[in-house]
């Protein structure tokens, strides 16, 4: 069986971006939560984890027994960027790729005359009314008061 973007569906578009998502948390924070799991055991005052966010930079530090032994910063924009742009990416590939389900009928639309409807399909036969199920409405005026 051939691997086709064109095949895709939009649950195999979420499952895409949830790997993606999931391989990006393990490669860029796998190390910082492994070490943070680890000052967290630590004994009382013996280490310390600081997160923060100062002119659209994050900063990460992580100091065990008075060591720095961690410091990790970024743009938020870079982040936003990871976060969005490859995914965005794939999304718009998929758009461009699928194919179009039903091309003849779109050519026939864009033939029809403007104020001309189509042939269309007749409603299901068991919706139909029986003769006796049909109520009759008067055929009167109805007037509505004005607001």
């Amino acid at each position: 069986m051939e691997w086709s973007m064109r095949r895709w569906r939009p649950g195999h578009l979420l499952a895409s971006w949830a790997a993606y998502w999931t391989g990006l948390a393990a490669v860029s924070l796998g190390p910082i939560a492994q070490t943070a799991w680890r000052v967290t055991r630590l004994p009382e005052g013996k280490g310390e984890i600081s997160v923060g966010l100062s002119n659209s930079t994050l900063h990460f530090t992580v100091i065990e027994e008075g060591v720095r032994t961690v410091t990790a910063t970024t743009s938020l924009g870079i982040a936003i960027a990871w976060v969005i742009g490859p995914p965005l990416a794939l999304w718009l590939l998929w758009l461009a790729l699928r194919s179009r389900r039903d091309d003849s009928r779109a050519a026939e639309i864009a033939e029809a005359r403007p104020g001309q409807l189509g042939e269309g399909v007749a409603p299901a036969a068991e919706w139909a009314p029986g003769r006796g199920e049909r109520e009759h409405v008067e055929g009167g005026r109805i007037r509505t008061p004005n607001p």
